[in-house]
């Protein structure tokens, strides 16, 4: 693929915020992990100032299961299937994150939705990363619905989550040009790369607002 496309991200931030002690994070992903491969790696070269606590799952065949053993960071799987009530599974998720001391909760291909009782334990310490130029294309299928209503233009944005499916204040975008041979294939990697660009950025800034107690006027 030609990584040289151009893109706008928005708004533009260069430098990441510095915390001592660092951010407490946990991740939450379903996938293969390559945005949390980026937050270790940025961790382990102390550009980004996280602790990385805790990684949970839904799938115990997930890429990003690897990802944590590899980075020596504790993961937990946790499959709704167990669980009589879907209370019942937040309700473990929620206790594994403050087992760990979590502060901000970043979903990173988390693809389960939560609901208003996991929301309001992490009130306004939940950031979501979702594959389109929000409020655009909500839903598990955004890249491909994108090129199937023939957008110019889509991205990927990060955002606080609230009570509204992938809604809630946004953070930052970042935007490209959908090219007429792009497929969902070329078109994910790209926006698979805005993402790991973004996402660090939008941690450290949800990180500052949290630390300095600034989310009441977000």
């Amino acid at each position: 693929m030609d990584k040289s496309f151009n893109y706008i991200i928005s708004p533009e931030i260069s430098e990441f915020r510095r915390f001592s002690p660092k951010l407490r994070i946990g991740v939450l992903a379903s996938g293969n992990g390559t945005n949390f491969q980026e937050l270790i790696n940025l961790s382990e070269k102390g550009e980004l100032d996280i602790d990385i606590k805790v990684l949970i799952t839904n799938k115990e065949d997930a890429g990003c299961i690897k990802r944590a053993e590899n980075g020596e960071i504790p993961f937990k799987i946790i499959r709704s299937k167990d669980f009589a009530q879907k209370e019942f599974f937040e309700l473990e998720i929620i206790n594994t994150l403050n087992n760990f001391d979590v502060e901000l909760v970043v979903m990173a291909g988390w693809m389960k939705i939560v609901t208003p009782f996991f929301i309001t334990k992490f009130k306004n310490k939940i950031i979501n990363i979702h594959p389109s130029l929000l409020p655009a294309y909500k839903g598990s299928s955004a890249i491909n619905d994108s090129i199937l209503n023939g957008s110019k233009i889509t991205g990927c944005s990060v955002h606080f989550v609230d009570e509204e499916v992938d809604s809630g204040s946004l953070i930052i975008q970042a935007a490209l040009s959908i090219r007429d041979d792009d497929d969902i294939e070329s078109l994910s990697e790209k926006i698979h790369m805005l993402e790991h660009k973004i996402l660090p950025h939008s941690i450290s800034h949800a990180g500052f607002l949290i630390r300095s107690n600034s989310m009441e006027n977000y």
